[in-house]
Protein backbone atom coordinates (compact mmCIF):
# COMPACT_ATOMS: atom_id res chain seq x y z
CA UNK A 1 0.00 0.00 0.00
CA UNK A 2 2.64 2.23 0.57
CA UNK A 3 3.97 1.93 -2.41
CA UNK A 4 0.85 2.48 -4.29
CA UNK A 5 0.58 5.69 -2.13
CA UNK A 6 4.34 6.97 -3.09
CA UNK A 7 3.30 6.30 -6.70
CA UNK A 8 0.36 8.42 -6.36
CA UNK A 9 2.49 11.60 -4.91
CA UNK A 10 5.13 10.67 -7.64
CA UNK A 11 2.53 10.99 -10.42
CA UNK A 12 1.22 14.22 -9.27
CA UNK A 13 1.61 17.51 -11.10
CA UNK A 14 4.66 19.39 -9.73
CA UNK A 15 1.97 22.75 -9.33
CA UNK A 16 0.39 19.96 -7.09
CA UNK A 17 2.57 18.93 -4.63
CA UNK A 18 3.34 22.09 -2.60
CA UNK A 19 -0.39 22.15 -2.19
CA UNK A 20 -0.61 18.29 -1.08
CA UNK A 21 2.45 18.77 1.62
CA UNK A 22 0.58 21.82 2.77
CA UNK A 23 -2.17 19.39 4.38
CA UNK A 24 0.67 18.09 6.77
CA UNK A 25 0.17 21.03 9.14
CA UNK A 26 -3.40 19.82 10.28
CA UNK A 27 -3.86 16.91 12.30
CA UNK A 28 -5.59 13.39 11.49
CA UNK A 29 -9.24 13.36 11.28
CA UNK A 30 -8.87 17.21 11.05
CA UNK A 31 -12.02 19.15 8.53
CA UNK A 32 -9.88 21.46 6.03
CA UNK A 33 -12.08 23.63 4.62
CA UNK A 34 -11.45 24.45 0.75
CA UNK A 35 -11.65 28.23 0.93
CA UNK A 36 -9.64 28.46 3.66
CA UNK A 37 -6.91 26.49 2.35
CA UNK A 38 -6.89 27.92 -0.84
CA UNK A 39 -6.53 31.50 0.78
CA UNK A 40 -3.36 29.60 2.45
CA UNK A 41 -2.01 28.13 -0.88
CA UNK A 42 -2.31 31.65 -1.94
CA UNK A 43 -0.51 33.41 0.94
CA UNK A 44 2.35 31.17 0.70
CA UNK A 45 2.55 31.74 -3.38
CA UNK A 46 1.45 27.94 -4.29
CA UNK A 47 -1.24 29.16 -6.52
CA UNK A 48 0.18 30.90 -9.57
CA UNK A 49 -2.27 32.67 -12.22
CA UNK A 50 -1.97 32.23 -16.07
CA UNK A 51 -3.53 35.20 -18.47
CA UNK A 52 -4.92 36.59 -15.77
CA UNK A 53 -7.00 33.85 -14.33
CA UNK A 54 -8.81 34.28 -11.08
CA UNK A 55 -6.21 33.32 -7.91
CA UNK A 56 -9.05 31.69 -6.25
CA UNK A 57 -10.61 29.72 -8.66
CA UNK A 58 -7.46 28.16 -9.77
CA UNK A 59 -6.80 27.05 -5.91
CA UNK A 60 -9.93 25.57 -5.79
CA UNK A 61 -9.48 24.29 -8.89
CA UNK A 62 -6.27 22.41 -7.73
CA UNK A 63 -8.25 21.14 -4.17
CA UNK A 64 -10.64 19.76 -6.80
CA UNK A 65 -8.07 18.21 -8.96
CA UNK A 66 -6.39 16.76 -5.61
CA UNK A 67 -10.06 15.17 -4.43
CA UNK A 68 -9.91 13.74 -8.17
CA UNK A 69 -6.91 11.83 -7.56
CA UNK A 70 -8.39 10.67 -4.38
CA UNK A 71 -5.23 12.24 -2.72
CA UNK A 72 -7.56 13.85 0.06
CA UNK A 73 -11.45 12.69 1.45
CA UNK A 74 -14.04 15.01 0.48
CA UNK A 75 -16.14 15.58 3.94
CA UNK A 76 -19.03 17.94 3.35
CA UNK A 77 -20.25 17.89 0.20
CA UNK A 78 -23.09 20.39 -1.43
CA UNK A 79 -24.92 19.84 -4.62
CA UNK A 80 -21.55 18.36 -6.32
CA UNK A 81 -19.83 21.25 -4.94
CA UNK A 82 -16.94 19.59 -1.74
CA UNK A 83 -16.63 22.33 0.50
CA UNK A 84 -14.37 20.40 3.02
CA UNK A 85 -11.93 17.15 3.78
CA UNK A 86 -9.86 15.39 5.39
CA UNK A 87 -6.70 13.28 5.33
CA UNK A 88 -7.01 9.92 5.72
CA UNK A 89 -4.10 8.91 8.28
CA UNK A 90 -2.21 6.76 6.03
CA UNK A 91 -2.28 9.55 3.71
CA UNK A 92 -0.77 11.50 6.35
CA UNK A 93 1.80 9.37 7.30
CA UNK A 94 2.63 9.95 4.01
CA UNK A 95 2.55 13.85 4.00
CA UNK A 96 4.79 13.99 7.05
CA UNK A 97 7.21 11.31 5.67
CA UNK A 98 7.67 13.49 2.29
CA UNK A 99 7.74 16.69 4.38
CA UNK A 100 10.56 15.52 6.75
CA UNK A 101 12.64 14.78 3.24
CA UNK A 102 12.13 18.14 2.04
CA UNK A 103 12.16 19.60 4.76
CA UNK A 104 8.90 21.00 4.05
CA UNK A 105 6.92 21.68 7.29
CA UNK A 106 7.40 20.28 10.80
CA UNK A 107 4.78 19.06 13.26
CA UNK A 108 4.91 18.55 17.16
CA UNK A 109 2.32 17.47 19.06
CA UNK A 110 4.12 17.41 22.78
CA UNK A 111 6.68 18.73 24.36
CA UNK A 112 9.11 15.52 23.44
CA UNK A 113 8.23 16.60 20.05
CA UNK A 114 8.97 20.04 20.03
CA UNK A 115 12.57 19.22 21.95
CA UNK A 116 13.68 16.38 19.06
CA UNK A 117 12.67 19.29 16.67
CA UNK A 118 14.67 21.86 17.83
CA UNK A 119 17.50 19.53 18.95
CA UNK A 120 17.34 17.20 16.67
CA UNK A 121 16.98 19.10 12.91
CA UNK A 122 20.05 20.62 11.42
CA UNK A 123 17.81 22.70 9.64
CA UNK A 124 15.73 25.84 10.49
CA UNK A 125 12.01 25.23 10.52
CA UNK A 126 9.65 26.70 7.22
CA UNK A 127 6.52 25.54 8.10
CA UNK A 128 5.09 24.84 12.09
CA UNK A 129 2.06 23.30 13.06
CA UNK A 130 2.08 22.84 17.14
CA UNK A 131 -0.73 20.53 17.87
CA UNK A 132 -2.34 19.45 22.01
CA UNK A 133 0.52 20.92 24.63
CA UNK A 134 3.41 21.00 22.38
CA UNK A 135 5.03 23.79 24.03
CA UNK A 136 2.58 23.81 27.11
CA UNK A 137 5.82 23.18 30.04
CA UNK A 138 8.84 24.51 27.92
CA UNK A 139 11.31 26.49 30.25
CA UNK A 140 12.29 30.36 29.66
CA UNK A 141 15.98 29.06 28.13
CA UNK A 142 14.18 26.25 26.00
CA UNK A 143 11.95 28.91 24.72
CA UNK A 144 15.02 30.82 23.44
CA UNK A 145 16.10 27.57 21.96
CA UNK A 146 13.29 27.07 19.83
CA UNK A 147 13.33 31.03 18.72
CA UNK A 148 16.32 30.08 17.47
CA UNK A 149 14.51 27.76 15.04
CA UNK A 150 12.34 29.90 13.76
CA UNK A 151 13.02 32.79 11.74
CA UNK A 152 12.19 31.54 8.56
CA UNK A 153 8.40 30.06 9.51
CA UNK A 154 6.68 31.42 6.61
CA UNK A 155 3.09 29.49 8.16
CA UNK A 156 2.87 29.03 11.58
CA UNK A 157 -0.88 27.24 12.88
CA UNK A 158 -1.65 26.99 16.39
CA UNK A 159 -3.64 23.87 17.87
CA UNK A 160 -4.81 24.93 21.49
CA UNK A 161 -1.12 25.72 22.61
CA UNK A 162 0.24 28.84 24.53
CA UNK A 163 0.89 30.93 22.30
CA UNK A 164 4.86 31.89 22.08
CA UNK A 165 5.80 35.34 21.76
CA UNK A 166 4.67 36.03 17.91
CA UNK A 167 8.16 38.41 16.94
CA UNK A 168 9.90 35.00 16.89
CA UNK A 169 8.73 34.84 13.64
CA UNK A 170 9.86 38.16 11.53
CA UNK A 171 8.96 36.35 8.24
CA UNK A 172 5.40 34.91 8.79
CA UNK A 173 3.35 34.76 6.24
CA UNK A 174 0.42 32.32 7.45
CA UNK A 175 -0.80 32.71 10.82
CA UNK A 176 -3.52 30.00 12.05
CA UNK A 177 -4.86 30.15 15.67
CA UNK A 178 -7.57 27.94 17.08
CA UNK A 179 -7.91 27.91 20.64
CA UNK A 180 -10.93 27.31 23.32
CA UNK A 181 -12.70 30.43 25.62
CA UNK A 182 -9.09 32.24 26.13
CA UNK A 183 -8.04 35.70 24.96
CA UNK A 184 -5.60 35.99 22.17
CA UNK A 185 -3.40 38.58 22.10
CA UNK A 186 -2.37 39.64 18.90
CA UNK A 187 -1.19 43.36 19.05
CA UNK A 188 2.65 42.14 18.27
CA UNK A 189 1.32 40.83 14.21
CA UNK A 190 1.77 44.87 13.16
CA UNK A 191 5.64 44.15 13.59
CA UNK A 192 5.04 41.08 11.17
CA UNK A 193 5.29 42.88 7.94
CA UNK A 194 5.14 39.56 5.41
CA UNK A 195 2.00 38.50 6.76
CA UNK A 196 -0.52 37.85 4.57
CA UNK A 197 -3.27 35.48 5.87
CA UNK A 198 -4.34 35.59 9.51
CA UNK A 199 -7.39 33.29 10.81
CA UNK A 200 -8.25 32.84 14.12
CA UNK A 201 -11.10 31.10 15.22
CA UNK A 202 -11.25 31.42 19.46
CA UNK A 203 -14.15 31.19 21.78
CA UNK A 204 -13.56 34.06 23.51
CA UNK A 205 -11.49 37.85 22.99
CA UNK A 206 -9.48 38.85 20.39
CA UNK A 207 -7.10 41.89 21.13
CA UNK A 208 -5.90 43.69 17.85
CA UNK A 209 -3.28 46.56 17.29
CA UNK A 210 -4.15 49.51 17.35
CA UNK A 211 -2.46 49.80 13.73
CA UNK A 212 -2.49 47.67 10.99
CA UNK A 213 -1.34 49.79 8.51
CA UNK A 214 2.06 48.70 8.10
CA UNK A 215 0.48 45.21 7.09
CA UNK A 216 0.82 46.14 3.13
CA UNK A 217 1.07 42.40 1.99
CA UNK A 218 -2.16 41.11 4.22
CA UNK A 219 -4.81 39.86 1.97
CA UNK A 220 -6.90 37.49 4.46
CA UNK A 221 -7.97 38.94 7.91
CA UNK A 222 -11.02 36.34 9.20
CA UNK A 223 -11.83 36.45 12.92
CA UNK A 224 -15.12 35.83 12.01
CA UNK A 225 -15.49 32.73 14.25
CA UNK A 226 -14.53 35.23 17.52
CA UNK A 227 -16.82 35.57 20.45
CA UNK A 228 -15.70 39.49 20.85
CA UNK A 229 -13.13 41.80 18.96
CA UNK A 230 -12.17 44.68 21.58
CA UNK A 231 -11.84 46.97 18.48
CA UNK A 232 -10.64 46.93 14.75
CA UNK A 233 -7.99 49.33 14.08
CA UNK A 234 -9.10 52.82 11.86
CA UNK A 235 -6.70 52.17 9.40
CA UNK A 236 -7.95 48.43 8.39
CA UNK A 237 -9.54 50.60 5.29
CA UNK A 238 -6.10 51.95 4.10
CA UNK A 239 -4.69 47.94 3.62
CA UNK A 240 -3.92 47.75 -0.51
CA UNK A 241 -4.03 44.46 -0.37
CA UNK A 242 -6.98 43.15 1.78
CA UNK A 243 -9.27 40.52 -0.32
CA UNK A 244 -11.04 39.07 2.52
CA UNK A 245 -12.28 40.60 5.91
CA UNK A 246 -14.22 38.01 7.96
CA UNK A 247 -15.68 39.75 11.23
CA UNK A 248 -18.06 38.59 13.97
CA UNK A 249 -21.10 40.52 13.95
CA UNK A 250 -20.91 42.56 16.55
CA UNK A 251 -18.49 44.38 15.35
CA UNK A 252 -18.20 48.54 15.17
CA UNK A 253 -16.20 49.08 11.78
CA UNK A 254 -14.69 52.32 11.01
CA UNK A 255 -16.05 54.75 8.50
CA UNK A 256 -13.91 54.42 5.24
CA UNK A 257 -15.06 51.08 3.80
CA UNK A 258 -15.38 53.02 -0.06
CA UNK A 259 -11.65 52.75 0.06
CA UNK A 260 -11.58 48.82 0.45
CA UNK A 261 -11.43 48.61 -2.92
CA UNK A 262 -9.43 45.45 -3.14
CA UNK A 263 -11.88 43.99 -1.33
CA UNK A 264 -13.72 40.70 -2.77
CA UNK A 265 -15.17 38.69 0.60
CA UNK A 266 -16.93 40.53 3.40
CA UNK A 267 -18.57 39.32 6.29
CA UNK A 268 -20.15 39.21 8.84
CA UNK A 269 -21.27 42.23 10.13
CA UNK A 270 -24.51 44.17 11.91
CA UNK A 271 -26.50 46.44 9.62
CA UNK A 272 -27.68 48.32 13.21
CA UNK A 273 -24.20 48.71 14.15
CA UNK A 274 -23.06 51.24 10.73
CA UNK A 275 -23.59 53.93 9.59
CA UNK A 276 -25.70 55.23 6.81
CA UNK A 277 -22.94 56.87 5.05
CA UNK A 278 -21.00 53.00 5.61
CA UNK A 279 -23.68 51.04 3.66
CA UNK A 280 -23.35 53.68 0.57
CA UNK A 281 -19.72 53.08 0.59
CA UNK A 282 -20.62 49.72 0.04
CA UNK A 283 -21.22 50.82 -4.19
CA UNK A 284 -17.67 51.75 -4.09
CA UNK A 285 -16.56 48.01 -3.58
CA UNK A 286 -16.84 46.95 -7.08
CA UNK A 287 -14.53 44.02 -7.16
CA UNK A 288 -16.68 42.50 -3.98
CA UNK A 289 -17.67 38.62 -4.76
CA UNK A 290 -19.02 37.52 -1.85
CA UNK A 291 -20.76 39.58 0.75
CA UNK A 292 -23.02 38.46 3.95
CA UNK A 293 -24.76 40.88 6.37
CA UNK A 294 -26.95 40.51 9.12
CA UNK A 295 -29.88 42.21 10.95
CA UNK A 296 -31.39 41.84 14.61
CA UNK A 297 -33.60 43.99 14.10
CA UNK A 298 -35.95 45.93 11.79
CA UNK A 299 -34.02 48.76 9.67
CA UNK A 300 -35.48 52.18 9.18
CA UNK A 301 -36.21 53.12 5.49
CA UNK A 302 -33.60 55.16 5.03
CA UNK A 303 -31.14 51.96 5.44
CA UNK A 304 -33.07 50.19 3.54
CA UNK A 305 -32.75 52.16 0.47
CA UNK A 306 -29.04 52.37 0.70
CA UNK A 307 -28.59 48.86 1.08
CA UNK A 308 -30.93 48.51 -2.13
CA UNK A 309 -28.34 51.24 -3.94
CA UNK A 310 -25.35 49.54 -3.15
CA UNK A 311 -26.31 46.13 -3.79
CA UNK A 312 -27.49 47.16 -7.40
CA UNK A 313 -23.86 49.00 -7.58
CA UNK A 314 -22.16 45.36 -6.94
CA UNK A 315 -22.56 44.12 -10.46
CA UNK A 316 -19.48 40.83 -9.88
CA UNK A 317 -21.05 39.35 -6.98
CA UNK A 318 -21.19 35.60 -6.43
CA UNK A 319 -22.56 35.15 -3.25
CA UNK A 320 -24.90 37.65 -1.61
CA UNK A 321 -26.82 36.66 1.90
CA UNK A 322 -29.05 38.56 3.71
CA UNK A 323 -29.58 36.91 7.61
CA UNK A 324 -31.62 38.67 10.38
CA UNK A 325 -35.22 39.47 11.13
CA UNK A 326 -37.72 40.27 8.29
CA UNK A 327 -38.41 43.52 6.42
CA UNK A 328 -41.10 45.53 7.29
CA UNK A 329 -42.02 45.88 4.02
CA UNK A 330 -40.77 45.63 0.25
CA UNK A 331 -38.01 47.62 -1.22
CA UNK A 332 -38.88 48.10 -4.46
CA UNK A 333 -35.72 49.14 -5.80
CA UNK A 334 -34.12 45.92 -5.93
CA UNK A 335 -36.86 44.38 -7.57
CA UNK A 336 -36.64 46.54 -10.65
CA UNK A 337 -32.77 46.50 -11.28
CA UNK A 338 -31.49 46.51 -14.77
CA UNK A 339 -29.68 42.70 -15.54
CA UNK A 340 -27.64 42.75 -12.85
CA UNK A 341 -25.83 39.88 -11.20
CA UNK A 342 -24.56 37.65 -14.14
CA UNK A 343 -22.31 35.82 -12.09
CA UNK A 344 -24.10 35.10 -8.99
CA UNK A 345 -24.15 31.42 -7.76
CA UNK A 346 -25.54 31.67 -4.41
CA UNK A 347 -28.24 34.38 -3.26
CA UNK A 348 -30.33 33.75 -0.25
CA UNK A 349 -32.22 36.57 0.51
CA UNK A 350 -34.94 35.15 2.86
CA UNK A 351 -35.34 38.16 5.07
CA UNK A 352 -35.72 40.30 2.13
CA UNK A 353 -39.65 40.77 0.85
CA UNK A 354 -40.53 40.87 -2.59
CA UNK A 355 -43.92 41.57 -4.25
CA UNK A 356 -43.04 39.23 -7.41
CA UNK A 357 -39.90 37.26 -8.58
CA UNK A 358 -37.77 40.03 -10.36
CA UNK A 359 -37.88 39.73 -13.62
CA UNK A 360 -33.49 40.35 -13.73
CA UNK A 361 -33.79 36.73 -12.03
CA UNK A 362 -34.73 35.09 -15.14
CA UNK A 363 -31.18 35.84 -16.26
CA UNK A 364 -28.97 34.49 -13.47
CA UNK A 365 -27.56 31.58 -15.65
CA UNK A 366 -25.10 30.79 -13.09
CA UNK A 367 -27.38 30.61 -9.98
CA UNK A 368 -27.14 27.32 -8.33
CA UNK A 369 -28.54 28.38 -4.47
CA UNK A 370 -31.59 30.55 -3.85
CA UNK A 371 -33.20 31.39 -1.25
CA UNK A 372 -36.05 33.93 -1.99
CA UNK A 373 -39.35 35.54 -0.09
CA UNK A 374 -42.58 36.57 -2.71
CA UNK A 375 -45.88 37.21 -2.80
CA UNK A 376 -46.28 35.04 -5.84
CA UNK A 377 -48.52 33.80 -8.24
CA UNK A 378 -48.74 30.59 -10.43
CA UNK A 379 -46.19 32.48 -12.60
CA UNK A 380 -43.64 33.16 -9.87
CA UNK A 381 -42.53 29.72 -9.93
CA UNK A 382 -42.30 28.73 -13.35
CA UNK A 383 -40.00 31.90 -13.87
CA UNK A 384 -37.56 30.05 -11.52
CA UNK A 385 -37.98 26.87 -12.80
CA UNK A 386 -36.34 27.96 -16.14
CA UNK A 387 -32.45 28.87 -14.29
CA UNK A 388 -30.32 26.00 -15.92
CA UNK A 389 -28.31 25.84 -12.87
CA UNK A 390 -29.89 25.46 -10.17
CA UNK A 391 -29.74 22.78 -7.41
CA UNK A 392 -30.96 24.20 -4.32
CA UNK A 393 -34.50 26.43 -4.13
CA UNK A 394 -35.70 27.54 -0.48
CA UNK A 395 -39.18 29.53 -1.72
CA UNK A 396 -41.64 31.36 0.71
CA UNK A 397 -44.80 32.43 -0.55
CA UNK A 398 -46.77 35.10 1.25
CA UNK A 399 -50.46 34.77 -0.89
CA UNK A 400 -51.30 31.26 -2.15
CA UNK A 401 -53.56 31.62 -5.65
CA UNK A 402 -56.21 30.17 -6.14
CA UNK A 403 -54.87 27.62 -8.94
CA UNK A 404 -52.25 25.51 -8.17
CA UNK A 405 -49.07 25.36 -9.65
CA UNK A 406 -48.63 22.63 -11.65
CA UNK A 407 -44.91 22.03 -12.49
CA UNK A 408 -44.18 20.02 -15.30
CA UNK A 409 -41.51 19.23 -18.21
CA UNK A 410 -38.91 21.65 -18.72
CA UNK A 411 -38.59 23.21 -15.49
CA UNK A 412 -36.07 22.82 -12.68
CA UNK A 413 -34.43 20.49 -14.45
CA UNK A 414 -31.32 20.04 -12.25
CA UNK A 415 -32.66 20.67 -8.80
CA UNK A 416 -31.79 18.13 -6.29
CA UNK A 417 -33.49 19.96 -2.78
CA UNK A 418 -36.94 21.80 -2.66
CA UNK A 419 -37.77 23.50 0.03
CA UNK A 420 -41.51 25.45 0.18
CA UNK A 421 -43.06 27.63 2.74
CA UNK A 422 -46.25 29.81 3.29
CA UNK A 423 -48.69 31.33 5.13
CA UNK A 424 -51.21 29.00 3.67
CA UNK A 425 -51.76 25.58 2.96
CA UNK A 426 -48.70 25.05 0.56
CA UNK A 427 -49.33 21.04 0.12
CA UNK A 428 -52.48 22.34 -2.02
CA UNK A 429 -50.81 24.68 -4.00
CA UNK A 430 -48.07 22.63 -5.43
CA UNK A 431 -48.48 19.81 -8.07
CA UNK A 432 -46.44 17.61 -9.91
CA UNK A 433 -46.48 16.80 -14.34
CA UNK A 434 -44.73 13.48 -15.38
CA UNK A 435 -41.18 14.88 -16.05
CA UNK A 436 -40.88 17.71 -13.36
CA UNK A 437 -38.05 18.04 -11.16
CA UNK A 438 -36.14 15.27 -12.96
CA UNK A 439 -33.29 15.37 -10.30
CA UNK A 440 -34.95 16.16 -7.67
CA UNK A 441 -33.67 14.01 -4.24
CA UNK A 442 -35.28 16.37 -1.36
CA UNK A 443 -38.52 17.86 -1.03
CA UNK A 444 -39.15 19.76 2.31
CA UNK A 445 -42.45 20.92 2.98
CA UNK A 446 -43.75 23.95 6.20
CA UNK A 447 -46.89 22.31 6.40
CA UNK A 448 -47.67 24.22 9.61
CA UNK A 449 -51.38 25.49 8.08
CA UNK A 450 -52.73 21.63 6.57
CA UNK A 451 -55.68 21.37 4.69
CA UNK A 452 -56.10 17.97 4.74
CA UNK A 453 -54.14 17.26 0.75
CA UNK A 454 -50.61 16.04 -0.77
CA UNK A 455 -49.71 17.71 -3.23
CA UNK A 456 -50.91 15.79 -6.37
CA UNK A 457 -48.32 14.19 -8.34
CA UNK A 458 -45.51 13.37 -6.46
CA UNK A 459 -44.92 9.81 -8.18
CA UNK A 460 -43.46 11.54 -10.56
CA UNK A 461 -40.62 12.72 -8.98
CA UNK A 462 -38.80 9.50 -10.12
CA UNK A 463 -35.43 10.61 -8.14
CA UNK A 464 -36.96 11.92 -4.76
CA UNK A 465 -35.27 10.21 -1.94
CA UNK A 466 -36.70 12.56 1.14
CA UNK A 467 -39.49 14.17 1.88
CA UNK A 468 -39.21 16.35 4.95
CA UNK A 469 -41.80 17.78 7.09
CA UNK A 470 -41.22 21.15 8.77
CA UNK A 471 -43.80 22.26 11.60
CA UNK A 472 -46.10 19.03 10.65
CA UNK A 473 -48.80 17.00 13.43
CA UNK A 474 -48.72 13.25 13.23
CA UNK A 475 -51.59 13.38 10.77
CA UNK A 476 -50.11 15.10 8.21
CA UNK A 477 -46.43 12.76 8.80
CA UNK A 478 -48.85 9.81 8.38
CA UNK A 479 -50.82 10.83 5.28
CA UNK A 480 -47.36 11.73 3.39
CA UNK A 481 -45.83 8.08 4.41
CA UNK A 482 -48.77 6.71 2.70
CA UNK A 483 -48.49 8.85 -0.29
CA UNK A 484 -44.82 7.64 -0.32
CA UNK A 485 -45.69 3.71 -0.36
CA UNK A 486 -47.55 4.03 -3.87
CA UNK A 487 -44.06 6.14 -4.91
CA UNK A 488 -41.43 4.09 -7.13
CA UNK A 489 -38.62 4.82 -4.84
CA UNK A 490 -40.62 4.53 -1.33
CA UNK A 491 -38.90 7.73 0.20
CA UNK A 492 -38.55 8.16 3.85
CA UNK A 493 -40.77 10.82 5.40
CA UNK A 494 -39.62 12.94 8.38
CA UNK A 495 -40.04 15.89 10.11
Amino acid sequence: MNNILNLSYTHLPLHLRACFLYLGMYPEDHIIWRDHLVRQWIAEGFVSSLHGSDLEDIGRSYFNELVNRSMIQPSKTEYGEVLSCTVHDMMLDLILIKCVEDNFLSVAYNSEDMARLMHGCKYNVRRLSLSSMAIGGATYEYDMAIAARLPQVRSFILFENPIPPFLWFKYLRVLIIVRGKDTVDLTAISQLFQLRCVMVRVDGKIELPTELGKLVYLETLDIQKCRLVKSIPSDIVHLPRLSYLGLPNCTDLPEGIDNMKSLRTLQEFDLEKISLKYIMGLSELTNLRELSVKKEFSLGTQKVDALAFSIGKLRNLECLRIFGCHLESENLQLGSLSNPFQHMERLCMRTWWFCRVPKWMDGLHCLRVLELQVETSTEEIHLLGELPSLVYLNFGAGKIPAERAILGTGLFLVLEYFYSSSRKDITAYLGFEAGAMPNLRILCLSVVHWGGTIPVGMEHLLHLQEIRLDGASHDVVCAFKEASLVHPNRPSVSR
